[in-house]
């Protein structure tokens, strides 16, 4: 601990360091001898207890507490011959009241009382720190526009391993009972999930749903038309996938909002460059 002694006696100054060197305190950071030396001292040396003398050439120790620099709060033990102040010490909330002449026995509880008050006080200041780091990171989840979409899944190939399918290599996606069919060009992988599920697992500014058993990445898309089957969705690769038609006006807005977020992608990367 740094302990500030404030005396207007040298000899008071004295024993009290005397007392500290007794009980295995180390030395003081330093000494005052008057009020407004006291108040310079705390702002240079911030120290965590100040031995506090009530009664001072230059005013007494509640003109220090209500002097003190803002932001320096050091833990407070009052140190006089007088223990008539001791009611308004602790309406002060001074820590603890000695009365001259100090007993080691007393200087170290009180010092152990600082020692726990500091812990306190430490701790305190951890916790509203990990309260405001909490708070920023709900914040930013709260500000954060673009959730966390799967961007890979890794499907069973067979009783040896697993393989990796990235969602940008997905052209579209079938449903097949309790699976889904990740069609990628001329491969396809099953994957034990429902297309529901699968959708939300999906960037919906890259994949639109046409039908209630298929998805389709947007950009593979190249063309809509009508055919004996009804709507469907011709693919780059000639795929042609039927349109199912209570998605046929959800695909048109959906289909717009997707070439809006490319054309946002596009000028972004333009303006960096």
């Amino acid at each position: 601990m740094r302990v500030l002694i404030v005396d207007d006696e040298p000899l008071a100054r004295r024993r009290l360091k005397w007392l500290l060197e007794q009980i295995g305190e180390p030395a003081p950071c330093g000494e005052a001898a008057s009020c407004s030396e006291a108040i310079a001292l705390t702002t240079v040396l911030d120290p965590d207890v100040v031995l506090l003398d009530v009664r001072m050439r230059d005013g007494n120790a509640f003109d220090y507490l209500n002097r003190a620099p803002d932001g320096r709060t050091p833990i407070i033990i009052l140190v006089t011959a007088f223990d008539s102040h001791a009611v308004d010490a602790f309406q002060n909330e001074v820590l603890d009241f000695l009365v001259k002449p100090v007993a080691a026995d007393r200087l170290r509880a009180a010092l152990d009382r600082a020692q726990g008050a500091l812990r306190k006080r430490a701790l305190q200041a951890k916790v509203e720190s990990l309260e405001l780091a909490l708070a920023d990171i709900r914040d930013r989840v709260a500000d954060d526009e673009s959730p966390d979409y799967q961007a890979e899944f890794w499907i069973r190939r067979n009783l040896t391993g697993f393989v990796r399918v990235a969602a940008d290599d997905i052209d579209w996606i079938s449903a097949e009972e309790d699976y889904v069919r990740l069609v990628c060009g001329a491969h396809s992988h099953l994957l034990r999930s429902t297309l529901a599920d699968l959708e939300k697992r999906l960037d919906p500014a890259k994949f639109v749903r046409i039908h209630r058993s298929t998805i389709v990445q947007g950009d593979r898309i190249i063309e809509f038309r009508r055919s004996a089957k009804g709507f469907e969705a011709r693919l780059v690769n000639g795929t042609a996938l039927r349109v199912g038609r209570v998605y046929a006006k959800r695909v048109k807005r959906d289909l717009g909002a997707l070439e809006r977020a490319r054309h946002e992608t596009r000028s972004r990367r333009e303006d960096s460059i």
